[in-house]
């Protein structure tokens, strides 16, 4: 009986675009790490579940179709990192073309794809940059398909790393690879940071924490089952209003009639 061709989605490690394919020769699980050939070039990429483009927002729908090659080897381990050394030797060549040029944009990284083909260089800028001129000196330069990326602030911190204020280096540097999500102030005021100030729950990129999501399934599951603030509670020395909640502790602190306070287990 022939067997039925499995369908896969995975996200390229270079600029985390999301594919899908089918295949019958490999048993594929998420977290996977694959090489993979699209139209222009071979890549590396991870495999993901259906799950992660529901969160993500993105149809299945007339997703971009790969051909995987093989799961990441040692020996493949070995030519990515003879690539990111070739791609770190080729950063200040490209930055005295961004000089010549007179353009108003700071590279930050490059990247260049598993078979070689492909070179990006990142940057950010204060707007939108026309560097269609040296796009072409950069191809004849380093004989490749060249590819410039603005990124926002996010990634900008990413490129650069550097310590957060927890003490360990950031996140954004040390395992997302790509996968910089939304945080919003909501998630903040869920888990009662909002009140501790911006520049508590602000990273070094300057936008909230990435990390604010990390425990936000727990708070809001924990706050669900607890009195909200301002509400009345029953304690055993009477009713009074919630003034705080412990998330962590699963406890509630009450003012009591007489004004005095009292913390409670929910």
């Amino acid at each position: 009986m022939e067997k039925k061709a499995e369908k896969y989605y995975l996200k390229a490690r270079s600029d985390s675009k999301i594919y899908d394919f089918e295949s019958v020769n490999f048993d594929l699980e998420t977290g996977d790490q694959v090489i993979f050939e699209n139209e222009i070039c071979q890549e590396i990429g991870t495999v993901i579940s259906s799950a992660v483009l529901k969160e993500a927002k993105v149809s299945d729908k007339g997703l971009d179709k790969a051909e995987i090659i093989r799961r990441l080897s040692e020996r493949d381990t070995t030519v990515d990192l003879e690539r990111k050394v070739e791609a770190a030797s080729d950063l200040p060549k490209c930055r005295e073309i961004i000089e010549k040029h007179d353009l108003p944009m700071e590279l930050l990284d490059a990247d260049i794809s598993f078979d070689g083909k492909k070179l990006t260089f990142y940057f950010s800028a204060p707007g939108r940059v026309d560097f269609r001129l040296m796009v072409s000196e950069l191809a004849a330069k380093f004989q490749k398909l060249i590819r410039l990326q603005q990124v926002g602030a996010r990634d900008r911190a990413r490129c650069a790393g550097g310590v957060g204020r927890c003490g360990e280096e950031l996140c954004c540097k040390r395992f997302l690879k790509g996968d910089l999500e939304c945080v919003t102030t909501e998630m903040a005021a869920d888990q009662n940071l909002s009140q501790m100030g911006g520049n508590r729950v602000t990273g070094c990129c300057g936008k909230l924490m990435c990390c604010l999501r990390y425990e936000l399934d727990f708070y809001r599951e924990r706050k669900k089952k607890m009195p909200v603030i301002g509400s009345i509670f029953q304690t055993p020395r009477g009713k009074g209003i919630v003034k705080n909640q412990n998330i962590i502790e699963n406890k509630i602190t009450v003012q009591l009639e007489d004004r005095t306070y009292l913390e409670v287990d929910c």
